[in-house]
């Protein structure tokens, strides 16, 4: 977990998030540090919304200035919720992230003092085995996904330079990402200057992309977790009791009924962690998802219209990767909490015969609690699912069809 933990930090304490520092995270120092980034992540989607102002008569300028100033729109946008929200978000990994909300329920917590009982001991089982691997997929998620967008930023930086060397033209002077400066790059001080500012921001979106990403991905995943926990419990209702009660009786019958109050209990509280977070997170899966759809078209018009294997064009294969990607993840998590919630509402249901009537009330407001689901809302009564990834593929390649019309008729 520790290991987990301090690789986050690593990553998004370049951007002065200091959300997983274990003490001293809300310092001054730290929030001077994400107040600077937030800054040259305006002054980034300032310059790239300049330069395709500047651009919008040439289309083909345009195009290749608008795969950069959406990846801008997105680093500023994530580096604003990160600033404004820190408090917020220090609260959802102190209630789901650094402790297991999976304790809070009696049941769970009684198992973790028993060593007998087949059904305890998968319980137990899944508690642990399910913590250790969701801690172990996100940070390898985040190595995966950093290595991926710093290869990224590279490769932008890497394209002038080698320009530079092999042009006959000593006074050329190129730019990593297209951006419209308000001052002349004559000077090489100034060019200099200027071209440490792009190489800055350029890698502090290998660490603002990657690093809330990743975040919402470990809080959602403890969702999900939480909700599998739960289907267990459900499931084996019958047998959990049993195995602790050692016997069919009245006290059996009390006792599942109580067990099935605190599953209730223990949802209640997952689902207004959900709501909560996502009422943070909804503009940024907004964003995400309009920015990616028109990130994916262009980088796909630029491919289409250059030498599709020259190492200018590689930068935007790469780019275009990264974000359906990250789209893709986003989607088949808010599927999975869905399809989650779907099982959850069959396991309240099993063996309801068995037991008494008290606890078939109990079962049948739990059931219509649980059809309401916990959608992850976008905009509206569009959520993060499978459907609304192949709705951005579907709107992506209709966008480029429409760009390569403009561009063949011209």
């Amino acid at each position: 977990m520790a290991d987990t933990f301090s690789a986050f930090h690593r990553v998004l304490s370049f951007a002065g998030i200091s959300i997983f520092k274990e003490t001293n995270w809300n310092s001054k120092f730290w929030f001077t540090v994400q107040i600077f980034n937030f800054i040259i992540g305006l002054l980034c989607f300032l310059f790239t919304s300049g330069f395709v102002i500047s651009s919008s008569s040439d289309l083909l300028l345009f195009i290749q200035g608008a795969c950069i100033w959406t990846t801008g729109v997105i680093m500023t946008i994530t580096l604003g919720i990160c600033l404004v929200f820190r408090i917020q978000f220090r609260d959802f990994l102190t209630e789901m992230a650094f402790r297991d909300a999976a304790l809070d329920i009696p049941i769970v917590d009684y198992i973790f003092n028993v060593n007998n009982g087949k059904k305890m001991m998968q319980l137990k089982k899944l508690v642990v085995e399910s913590q250790k691997d969701l801690l172990n997929y996100t940070s390898l998620l985040l190595k995966i996904y950093v290595t991926g967008v710093w290869l990224c930023a590279t490769l932008y930086l890497c394209s002038p330079i080698y320009s530079m060397l092999v042009s006959e033209d000593k006074s050329l002077r190129l730019l990593a990402f297209d951006m419209w400066f308000p001052w002349s790059l004559a000077d090489i001080k100034v060019y200099t200057l200027s071209f440490i500012f792009h190489a800055y921001a350029g890698y502090l979106c290998c660490v603002a992309y990657p690093g809330l990403q990743s975040t919402i991905i470990l809080l959602v995943g403890q969702i999900i977790r939480q909700l599998r926990i739960l289907n267990f419990i459900l499931q084996h209702l019958n047998e959990l009791v049993l195995e602790v009660n050692q016997r069919k009786d009245e006290k059996w019958q009390k006792s599942c009924t109580t067990v099935l109050s605190q599953c209730v209990e223990h949802y209640v509280k997952i689902k207004r962690f959900s709501n909560r977070l996502n009422v943070i997170c909804r503009p940024f899966y907004l964003a995400l998802i309009l920015v990616a759809i028109i990130l994916v078209c262009m980088c796909s018009v630029k491919i289409a219209i250059s030498d599709k294997l020259s190492p200018d064009t590689i930068k935007y294969y790469v780019h275009e990767i990264c974000f359906i990607f990250v789209v893709l993840m986003f989607c088949l998590l808010g599927q999975q909490v869905d399809d989650e919630c779907a099982s959850l509402e069959l396991a309240v249901t099993e063996k309801w015969y068995i037991f008494n009537r008290a606890h078939k009330q109990n079962v049948r407001i739990f059931k219509m609690a649980l059809s309401q689901r916990m959608p992850i809302y976008i905009f509206g009564t569009i959520t993060l699912s499978l459907p609304t990834f192949t709705w951005f593929i579907k709107t992506g390649m209709s966008f480029f069809t429409l760009v390569m019309s403009v561009l063949e008729e011209q």
